[in-house]
Order: C-alpha cells, then structure tokens, then sequence
C-alpha cells in the first residue's frame, strides 16, 4: 500500500501562490509537485479557521455535520476518523503539529487518532542536522526544524518496516503576524520599505475586524508582501522535504498531498480581517490543493471542478479499497478523483458556527464596543459563478465571484432570484446530511486569566455563551 503524506500550509489561501497564476514565484516547489500531479483550482475547505477544517478533514464531514467550531471548541468522540481507520488497515500514523487547534493530546482534538504526536516545537526535542534554522535570519515558525524532525522520524520508523505510514504536517509559517525569516523576507518586502516599520504598522484580527485598528492600502499591501515571504518559506521547506524523501527512496510510493486550511482576508473587507470567523470570503476558504501519485494521478492535470477538504478522507478510503462501511456511511464528502472526470458537486458549502471568538476577544480589548453585529453564523452556497450568504441574523448577501472575486459588491437586490435558488438548495442539503450542535463549551483550560473568564460570564449573562448552568459571578476583592 502506498505512504501518505499530508502537508498542511496553516493559514495559506489560494491566491498568492505561483502555481495557481500568481505574478511573483513563490511556490516553486508546489509548482513542481502540481507539475507532476493534479492541481484543483476550485478547493473549498468548510469553515474559515482551523479547529472546524481539520475536524472536516480527518472525519469527512462539514463543520455542522462533526460540531467542532468557535461555539464548541472541540471535536467530540464518536465519528470515524482518517487517523483511526488508517492504523486499524496496518499504517504507522504520526502527526507533527504544534497548532493546538489542529492536532494535541487532549480528546477533544480533531488529530487525537494519531499514535503519535510530535510537538516538534518542544525544547527537548532536538533539530535534525543540516535542518537548522540560523536564527540571525529570523523566526521561521519552526518549519525548518519541522521538516529535520519529520526526516529523523522515517528514517528511525520507515526505511526497516514494511508498514506503510500516515504522516501529517501542519506548519503555521503563513499565520499572522507575517515575519519571513531571510532570504525570503527581502525578496518579497516592498520596495523602499523598514521590515521593522512594517512589523509595526501590522493589524490583527480583533482590532482590525471591530475597527479599533484600520489599516491603510499601504498598510495591507505592505502585509500582502510579508505574507508571500512566508508562502516561499515554506514552499522551500516542502522542497527540503521532497528531497529527503527522494533521498529514502519513498516519494514515488507516496501519495503527496498540499492543502491550505483557510487563508487570510487582507483588507479587502471591512468588519472582517485575516480569518475571524465571523466570515466566509473566498480570501479564508479559497485554498490551494494539489496532490502527486504516480499512475493514480495524471501529471499536470489541473481540475476546474468544484472539491472540498472533506473530499480527501473518501478519496482515500477508496485508493486503499478499505473495508470500512461505518466510515463510508459517516462521510458527507465526495471522493475526489471522481472530480478529474468531471462535476461532483453544483455547489460547495461553507459554515461558521456562531463567532464567539470575535465577541470574546472584542470585550477583552475593549469593554465598552459593542460586538453583536458581529455575533449571527453563516452558511454558504458558492458555485462557479456565484457565492451566497445565508445570515443568521437576515443580512444575506449575493456576490458574484466570476466577475468580482473580491466580493465587494453585494448584488442581492440585482438577482433576487438566483439567491433564493441557491437558499432553497443549500437548505435542502443540510437537511440531507446529520448535523451535530451541541451546547457551547470552550476548551478546558483555555480560559488563562480573570479577564477572559469574567468576559465569558458577561456574554452569557447576555445569552451570547450558552454552556447550560452559570454560576453567578463574583468580584474578587
């Protein structure tokens, strides 16, 4: 059976990578491995952060279909998973994440199947000789060591072992805030500009969202260029890897895969930057896929179809021919080599459960503000040529996504007809699906200071938290 690899680009969306007609080069190694594999234009992952896309990734099914979001902050147990089925047909599984919200030894978390779990960030766990980051060139989020770590694990557990492997990657280097190490920092920072200048005048994601901090054109554009530095950091580190698997001798036996989990808006919107979840722009959920078999995938095909991250787990399942009914009845996703054939869905979906997120972080910085606005979920039909925008709160919006990517324009009143088309078929599929709400709950142990606790005792003194009982509060004195 062939290894898996599945390369998680935390933060990447699609549009500033080379491969899918960017102007700068700044995947040149993705632009290879699409070269030698598939490329899917139109990938949609189901949410616009991590916790519910790597949920939708390991189990097949959208945000609302495993539960897992911003109102509960944790994947409960229960549904099939890519990790478990995977161990259970003979393959070593190991995961190397440090984003808590991706995968970490705690139940709740969407990659808890693993067998192994390398927080390769620890201090007691050593780099890999020559993958040594020189820290005179700047943080690179530990991707350099990411990759020494992931080369030290096959060579200790793979090249003697018949066993086939499940390896999974997440490296945060495209996360705010963007600070590309050298040499990719000043091939990519705008001209003329101060990197430390540029550190300073960065947004974040609370203040820019609720406008406490708004960012100027120069501002962004400055961002934007820090933000392809941190693509080509880590396009190179994909490309150390590749070599190193080259170098075992596994790449060819290897189904290769690079996704994005969401991607960043960057100041194309207002009430919505980087990826708060009170969002479901093309700029979050807009990401790259391309993956690379020999004789499974055909090389250089690049796929116009409409595919989602919850389309990966069937695709595997079906590559293997595993036995394996409880999962294939669990999964809401597609296999995805039925989309290198030709449609396979009219429309993909999109959910941000309620953002309790931006509400919370929004008290936090500021007591005073006012968040409700932001407070309302969404759900989202977006075909090839239009995106709608089911609101909770009735604030709907229909863009056109063919002729204005950007979704600046909200043509709702323009074509009444096709929005209510696209609600009427949206509805009807997640009334198909099994859908999971449960009572609201933030991580055990999240909760760091009395700041932040009393915050969630107001919000749910407003109804804007629901985790059942609420003690009343009381002032410490």
């Amino acid at each position: 059976m062939p290894n898996i690899i599945i390369f998680m680009m935390d933060t990447q969306g699609a549009r500033n990578l080379s491969c899918y007609g960017y102007r700068k080069k700044t995947t040149p190694n993705i632009d290879l491995i699409a070269d030698e594999g598939a490329l899917f234009e139109k990938h949609f992952v189901t949410a616009p952060w991590t916790l519910p896309v790597h949920a939708s990734l390991f189990t097949g099914r959208y945000e609302s279909g495993h539960g897992a979001g911003a109102q509960h902050e944790g994947l409960e147990p229960g549904l099939p998973s890519l990790p478990d089925v995977l161990t259970r047909n003979g393959y070593r599984t190991v995961a190397l994440c440090n984003n808590s919200w991706a995968v970490a030894d705690d139940k709740w978390n969407p990659g808890a199947g693993f067998q192994e779990h390398i927080h390769y960030g620890r201090g007691d766990i050593p780099p890999e000789p020559p993958f040594i980051h020189d820290n005179k060139l700047g943080n690179d989020n530990g991707s350099m060591k990411m990759v020494g770590v992931a080369k030290r694990w096959i060579q200790e557990n793979v090249l003697d072992d018949s066993k086939p492997f499940f390896m999974f990657l997440n490296n945060t280097a495209p996360h705010d805030p963007y600070m590309p190490p050298e040499p990719f920092r000043s091939q990519f920072i705008l001209e003329g500009v101060d990197y430390e200048d540029a550190i300073e005048r960065r947004g974040n994601q609370v203040d820019s969202t609720i406008g406490n901090k708004a960012l100027t054109f120069e501002d962004w554009e400055i961002q934007r260029s820090l933000y392809d530095g941190e693509t080509a950091c880590l396009d190179h580190r994909i490309g150390l890897f590749v070599d190193a698997l080259k170098e075992f001798g596994v790449y060819e036996n290897t189904l290769f895969i690079v996704v994005g989990d969401h991607g960043d808006s960057q100041g194309q919107h207002v009430n919505y930057s980087y990826h708060s979840q009170n969002g479901v722009y093309d700029a979050a959920v807009h990401t790259p896929l391309v993956a690379r078999m020999p004789d499974v995938l055909p090389a250089g095909k690049r796929v116009d179809e409409l595919v989602q991250i919850v389309d990966i787990f069937p695709m595997i399942l079906n590559l293997l021919d595993l036995d394996e009914p409880e999962a294939r009845r669990s999964i809401q996703g597609i296999d995805l080599m039925r989309s290198l054939e030709g449609e396979i869905r009219e429309f993909a979906v999109i959910e941000a459960q309620t953002p309790i997120h931006v509400v919370r972080r929004a008290w936090v910085n500021d007591p005073d503000y006012d968040p409700r606005w932001a407070f309302p979920g969404l759900k989202a039909a977006r075909t090839k040529q239009y995106k709608y925008i089911w609101h909770a709160a009735g604030d709907d919006k229909l863009y056109d996504v063919l002729n204005d990517p950007d979704e600046r324009w909200d043509i709702m009143s323009r074509k009444p007809e096709v929005a209510r088309e696209l609600q009427k078929k949206l509805e009807g599929f997640l009334m198909s699906i099994e859908q999971r709400y449960y009572m609201d709950m933030r991580r055990p142990g999240r909760d760091r200071n009395e700041i932040e606790k009393k915050v969630l005792r107001r919000m749910a003194a407003w109804g804007l938290y629901r985790p059942g009982i609420v003690p009343p509060w009381k002032e410490e004195k």
